[in-house]
């Protein structure tokens, strides 16, 4: 799906008689006139985003070799000599890779019975030395057993649901409740989730011809998710999200410089696809909520990249406040808050501000006003939006910052409290830069006080987005007794979803001005950690620009000490 600009919303007659159309309920004047029937009105989603699912398609067949073929047909000449080997000895599950006939289905209906864990150096043999050390075995949480000689696809399904399911934030918490979890069975989400989970272990063991599989079943993931796209049926509404957020999972796993962008194609197809739910307020998977965050997710993306999201988003999120609970409204408005920093964060990065001119200063107040509508909108937060600071010097260190951790309501405040502590970061951040950068603009107003009030909040909120990453991501040094919980299940949609999401808020945190080293460090293992358990190449790259942010500071602090010297 793709943002199209603002299309007619006219009724068909008056577009193909290409007139103006007053869009009067339930007939327009115009059909009245002429005492034609009057066709009704285009839904609004629709008229944003269209759908180019099967040029996305085509493009990811040409890209990998997947081609046309039957989604079972194998591709030889794209399958490395490793994944011939690997395949051939499961030759006849693979060209029928189903759970209609594998060992774990058979056991779908009856609860599985959780089996300790195998050590965590069978799987990550193949990792280099200065990857993190992981817990010992008994420290893991209970995970689903390995079939007795599985197939490729089954390891890949194994790995995704051990380490992108199980103990994930609203997600089954052990292998005994996957036997209640009924989106895991449907056949549309198999190929998904090997795709996932064969990445993952390609990355973990240096497996080329893993990829290559996973690749393979991505490509055939995408025909299914076109298909879905295409049918006059509506699909299952968690069936769906749960495949869109998986595919850009997909992106993140593989770790190519295009990621962000393909990650940005999913979720605008998300959105699109959503509009056959609305109005939802009756749906079980979080209905408007879950829309809600997924329109949140383009955040990021948009931020990274210095680009705005089209007008009409921001439209929806805006209506969105009609269609959700009224307790859950304030997440409208902190949808239109964000935007705003986008807006403001992609004008500066892509434009040259001169100090003293009138559009720096005018930039600057914008800032300011921007983040004392922050803190109004936080002042007005209740209910399920209050959370609490437990104090827990018994968990590990390695897990919980500073022996501290939040405890939410429910994973959808957890998360819309990241989207405000990471979006008030940057505006923050920004006022620190302006200041630094434009001395005569801002001097009349931020005084060298308020600078450092400023530095102040952005070690406050750097501190928050640590000791609430317990409520994101479930470290394996903390077993279930110990685990991080919330008090009400639910409402968070994909649990290891939000990992890029934790990922990119440890990363924006543990950089951000004046944050003390240690933050830093704890930020670093957090992301070693992950990495190590999931195989996600996206958490080595955030790994990657920690380590070259440090190392840009400590060369520009030898450089002022040799100057000064000099």
């Amino acid at each position: 799906m793709v943002y199209c600009g603002k299309a007619s919303q006219g009724c068909q007659n008056c577009r193909i008689r290409r007139i103006k159309c007053d869009k009067v309920r339930p007939e327009c004047s115009q059909c009245i006139r002429v005492g034609k029937k009057c066709p009704g009105y285009r839904d609004q989603l629709s008229l944003m985003f269209r759908d180019e699912s099967s040029k996305v398609i085509q493009k990811a067949h040409a890209q990998w070799g997947v081609g046309d073929a039957p989604p079972d047909t194998p591709q030889p000449h794209a399958v490395s000599k490793s994944a011939a080997s690997s395949s051939s000895a499961s030759s006849s599950s693979s060209s029928t890779a189903s759970w209609s006939t594998s060992p774990l289905a058979v056991d779908r209906h009856r609860p599985l019975p959780p089996t300790p864990p195998s050590p965590a150096s069978s799987q990550l043999s193949s990792l280099p030395s200065s990857a993190i050390m992981l817990p010992p075995a008994a420290a893991w949480p209970p995970r689903l057993s390995t079939p007795v000689d599985p197939s490729i696809e089954e390891q890949g399904v194994q790995f995704y649901i051990n380490r992108y399911l199980i103990g994930h934030p609203d997600e089954p918490r052990t292998a005994n409740d996957l036997a209640s979890t009924e989106w895991l069975w449907d056949p549309s989400l198999q190929d998904v989730m090997t795709a996932v989970g064969l990445a993952s272990l390609s990355n973990l063991r240096g497996d080329e011809g893993l990829m290559t599989i996973a690749r393979q079943r991505y490509g055939r993931a995408l025909r299914q998710t076109g298909q879905a796209i295409q049918t006059s049926v509506a699909p299952s509404f968690e069936v769906t999200m749960r495949g869109v957020t998986t595919l850009a999972m997909f992106e993140l796993v593989k770790g190519t410089h295009q990621g962000i962008a393909h990650v940005h194609a999913h979720v605008m197809g998300g959105v699109a696809l959503l509009r056959r739910w609305c109005p939802m307020p009756e749906a079980a998977f979080g209905g408007v909520r879950a829309m809600v965050q997924m329109c949140f997710s383009l955040f990021i993306p948009a931020h990274i990249s210095h680009t705005d999201l089209p007008p009409t988003l921001y439209e929806w999120i805006a209506f969105s406040s009609s269609l959700l609970d009224p307790i859950d409204r304030p997440a409208s408005g902190l949808g239109l808050l964000v935007g705003r920093s986008i807006q403001i964060s992609a004008y500066i990065q892509t434009r040259v501000l001169s100090d003293g001119r009138p559009n720096t200063t005018s930039t600057l107040h914008k800032l300011l006003d921007l983040d004392a509508d922050f803190v109004e909108w936080e002042q007005k937060l209740e209910g399920i939006w209050v959370y609490r600071t437990v104090k827990a010097d018994h968990l590990p260190s390695e897990a919980i910052f500073q022996g501290h951790y939040h405890a939410y309501y429910d994973m959808w405040a957890a998360r819309m409290w990241g989207h405000y502590r990471w979006a008030r970061i940057i505006v923050n951040q920004a006022i620190v830069d302006f200041v630094n950068n434009n001395p005569l603009s801002s001097l009349p107003l931020v005084s060298a006080i308020e600078l450092q009030r400023r530095f102040d909040i952005i070690r406050i909120l750097v501190r928050d987005v640590l000791v609430s990453t317990p409520s994101h991501w479930r470290h394996p040094l903390l077993e279930d007794r110990s685990a991080v919980l919330v008090d009400k299940l639910g409402g968070g949609g994909s649990g290891s979803a939000g990992i890029p999401v934790v990922l990119f808020h440890l990363k924006l945190a543990a950089c951000a001005p004046g944050v003390p080293a240690a933050y830093w460090d704890w930020a670093y293992g957090i992301m070693e950690c992950i990495w190590g358990d999931m195989g996600m190449l996206h958490a080595k790259s955030m790994m990657e620009a920690m380590r070259a942010h440090k190392d840009a500071l400590l060369r520009a602090k030898a450089d002022g000490i040799l100057s000064h010297s000099g």
